[in-house]
């Protein structure tokens, strides 16, 4: 009974960090753009994580581990984290962190839709209903009257841009899955973070922003609220969350921390200054409703 209350507490206190790690990503993105924000993230996490893994004895290269896994592993970091992570920090550019949290619920419907797609995983009554509460929570958003400083087009395009984050995030996870049940979260973390950096790097090379990007990445004040961001977010927030696993159920843990949806919302208000409007109380309620009944079994 304790370690179920130990794993619960973990699993929201996961969600509360994740929040402020989404806080800080938006005032990062102020002074880096969507792909040096992701490289930067991924080599600090990838740095911090190697540490870990030697502490926990995961070893580098697992005996258990095929070729196959090796592949997928790599192409879920560079589809989830290389392309996904970018779409992500462009939407939360466009929308802040108040909309993008509501769109982030995309997140669960997709993966279990593309689990039932490519892996014939099961879907029930409660998951679909869930999709559907989470698709009209993103709906009302996308149609809430626009702010002064936040254009119709930039709503749309900043929904489509985090739709499609979600989505590819969505089928890194399907990809990894298979993986997963052999070795440690650990190892198949850090093997993503290296596909994503190896990817990360060549994309920023031949971009022709590249000095500019390149700029942004070396200096130490545009580090202010990324480094912070991503300890708290890629390194505390995701150890909290394994760790979770292991004191209480799977769909407990998800569920909580779901909840940082609603951490979002109102750090964003408190915080940022975004507008707390009835139509995006009631979008944050239904995508976070919507995201419990799909975690739901």
């Amino acid at each position: 009974m304790i370690g179920t209350w130990i794993g619960k507490s973990l699993a929201l206190f996961s969600a509360l960090l994740w929040a402020f790690a989404v806080i800080l990503f938006k005032r990062a993105g102020d002074v880096m753009r969507p792909v040096p924000l992701t490289f930067y993230k991924t080599i600090i996490a990838f740095i911090l994580l190697l540490p870990l893994m030697w502490f926990t004895g995961v070893p580098l290269i697992p005996p258990e581990v095929t070729s196959n896994d090796w592949i997928m592993v790599s192409l879920s970091g560079i589809i989830g984290i290389s392309i996904a992570d970018c779409l992500f920090f462009l939407c939360l550019n466009l929308l802040g962190a108040g909309l993008t949290a509501i769109v982030d619920c995309l997140y669960s419907p997709m993966v279990i839709g593309l689990s039932w797609f490519l892996l014939s995983e099961p879907l029930d009554f409660k998951q679909l209903t869930g999709a559907l509460l989470i698709i009209t929570a993103v709906l009302a958003a996308t149609f809430e009257r626009p702010e002064k400083k936040l254009e119709l087009k930039n709503i749309v395009l900043g929904i489509m841009s985090g739709a499609a984050a979600m989505f590819f995030m969505a089928m890194g996870v399907v990809q990894m899955k298979p993986a997963l049940t052999k070795t440690s979260v650990f190892w198949v973390t850090e093997l993503r973070l290296l596909a994503a950096l190896i990817v990360l790097t060549f994309m920023i090379l031949i971009h022709h922003m590249r000095k500019e990007w390149l700029g942004s990445l070396m200096s130490p004040k545009n580090w202010r609220h990324a480094l912070p961001a991503t300890i708290l977010g890629n390194v505390i927030a995701m150890t909290l969350w394994v760790t979770a696993f292991k004191f209480t159920d799977v769909n407990s843990a998800a569920i909580l921390n779901q909840t940082n949806t609603i951490f979002i919302v109102l750090l964003a208000t408190f915080i940022l200054k975004e507008p707390f409007t009835l139509r995006r109380a009631i979008a944050s309620t239904l995508a976070t409703g919507g995201s419990i009944l799909v975690l739901l079994n």
